[in-house]
């Protein structure tokens, strides 16, 4: 593939395997800040002794840390996260809670490009006028209302007054079109403050690229406005969006998690606050490399995909800029 530097992937690939590392190493670390007796302090005062040794024994609590993170790792390459301390096998959970979590990332991610496209292909054809300044400032709105704020608005609205959404979203597999239904009001919390980010990175891109020399050769050639916004413009100005909205997949992921709570939804996020609160490490630990994991090969999509159609993103790694 001409032009693509697979050595700079395999370096950003050993790079973001590394975060991913130390993002496990990190989770694990927090069980030896526990005080006292570790497998009496995650079962709480009512234990009994046979509780505690099968804890202990799970986790390994006999041996030193670098023999436990060992395990804990090889087990985790063949797919075994563990058994969380009610008998619950981990992987399996994740992987039924997990699909419930991408839909709802996925949603959110989608309704909040095609607002922040809509809304920056409009008023980039109308530079400084009353709904270019409307919508910056609209922006700034978005961006600046915190996301469980819109969701408790939300969900006393048109949850418990209107009823015009479930109480929580159906089930994915045996109603899917219930499901995406009630998950509405929790995407339109995670989405707005992101089409609000959205738009000001897409905006600034679009407002540059008009300006330039093939934009400028395009209308002097007879085309219209509209097809040289969308045929012209808007490729080489997406590009940077496409970025932003992969460093925003962790965070989103984990954002999740206080909104999956306000609105039942039966995910990831809602898992991990749940075992937090239970004080099961080993659940905690499972969802936490599993978001982990999704960061990284997000990211690694991303990158492929920006030397792939971005002649800038190429002319960097060749410079050994980035």
């Amino acid at each position: 593939m001409q032009g693509f530097n697979w050595r700079w992937i395999g370096r950003r690939a050993a790079s973001l395997f590394a975060t991913l590392l130390i993002v496990t190493l990190l989770t694990a670390l927090l069980l030896e800040l526990l005080p006292g007796n570790k497998a009496a302090t995650i079962l709480g005062t009512s234990a009994t002794p046979e509780q505690i040794a099968i804890v202990e024994e799970n986790l390994k609590l006999n041996a030193s840390f670098p023999v436990r993170f060992a395990t804990w790792v090889g087990r985790a390459l063949v797919g075994d996260l563990g058994v969380s301390r009610n008998g619950e096998v981990v992987a399996q959970a994740i992987a039924v809670k997990l699909p419930q979590s991408l839909l709802l990332m996925m949603m959110t991610q989608l309704a909040a490009g095609a607002a922040a496209l809509l809304v920056a292909a409009y008023t980039a054809q109308r530079p400084n006028r009353a709904g270019d300044r409307m919508a910056s400032v609209g922006a700034f709105g978005a961006v600046a209302l915190p996301q469980f704020v819109l969701a408790l608005v939300l969900q006393f609205v048109f949850i418990r007054e209107l009823k015009v959404f479930p109480s929580f979203p159906s089930n994915l597999s045996n109603d899917p079109l219930g499901n995406l239904w009630g998950l509405l009001p929790a995407v339109a919390s995670l989405a707005v403050p992101l089409a609000g980010i959205y738009y000001r990175v897409l905006r600034t891109d679009l407002g540059q690229t008009m300006q330039s020399d093939f934009v400028t050769r395009a209308r002097a050639s007879g085309f219209s406005p509209r097809r040289v916004l969308w045929s012209h413009a808007l490729r080489p100005s997406s590009l940077t969006l496409v970025s932003v909205m992969g460093l925003n997949t962790a965070t989103l992921l984990g954002g999740t998690i206080v909104i999956e709570r306000l609105f039942n939804v039966n995910g990831l996020g809602n898992y991990l606050l749940l075992a937090v609160q239970e004080r099961d490490f080993v659940r905690v630990q499972g969802a936490v490399l599993v978001i982990a994991v999704i960061y990284v090969v997000t990211q690694l999509f991303v990158d492929v995909m920006l030397q792939l159609f971005d002649p800038r993103v190429r002319s960097a790694v060749a410079g050994g800029v980035v």
